[in-house]
């Protein structure tokens, strides 16, 4: 089976599991603590990634440990049915799964910035704010910063490219 359909049938199964919006917040915490405890533990990566330890141990491993950080018990069922199927280091896909779900239901739509600096918070904040109000649609702005691209800007929205960098000119104006 596809990988991201298996990441979108984990992410549904959390949403459906879930009884209301302040779980689902908590939810997106727990996600952010997991991961950020993940990427700060190498030690806990090899663990969670090494295929000679049993799933189940893993699982246990896992739950007891969820239990101790005081993660909901919808986020501890998700990890535990991870390990145990295999599946553990699928959480980031499954967590981009479940926040594609969750902006899809708010009428979010998410517009890819790419440029060759890191942007300002005003800038950004005026960036974002002009496609609001342009394409009337509540927007969520996933920035991106490209060395390679040299200056200008590259937008993405859905499967709409608005390519106005630097290096793309260059290469355009090439004989």
């Amino acid at each position: 089976m596809n990988i991201n359909e298996i990441c979108n049938r984990y992410a549904k199964a959390i949403i459906l599991s879930s009884s209301n919006e302040s779980e689902i917040k908590e939810i997106i915490t727990n996600f952010k603590k997991f991961n950020s405890l993940i990427n700060s533990h190498e030690d806990f990566y090899k663990y969670m990634n090494n295929p000679l330890i049993n799933s189940q141990k893993k699982s246990r491993a896992l739950s007891n440990l969820c239990r101790k950080l005081s993660f909901s018990e919808v986020f501890i069922g998700l990890i535990t049915t991870l390990a145990k199927h295999g599946k553990i280091l699928l959480y980031k896909r499954v967590f981009e799964q479940f926040q594609k779900i969750i902006d899809n239901d708010n009428n979010i739509t998410e517009i890819q910035i790419t440029t060759s600096e890191p942007l300002d918070n005003k800038i950004e904040n005026k960036i974002k704010d002009k496609l609001s109000e342009l394409l009337n649609l509540k927007i969520k702005l996933v920035k991106i910063v490209d060395k390679e691209i040299i200056g200008g800007v590259i937008i993405k929205i859905k499967s709409i490219m608005i390519d106005n960098s630097v290096k793309t000119k260059l290469m355009d104006f090439k004989i």
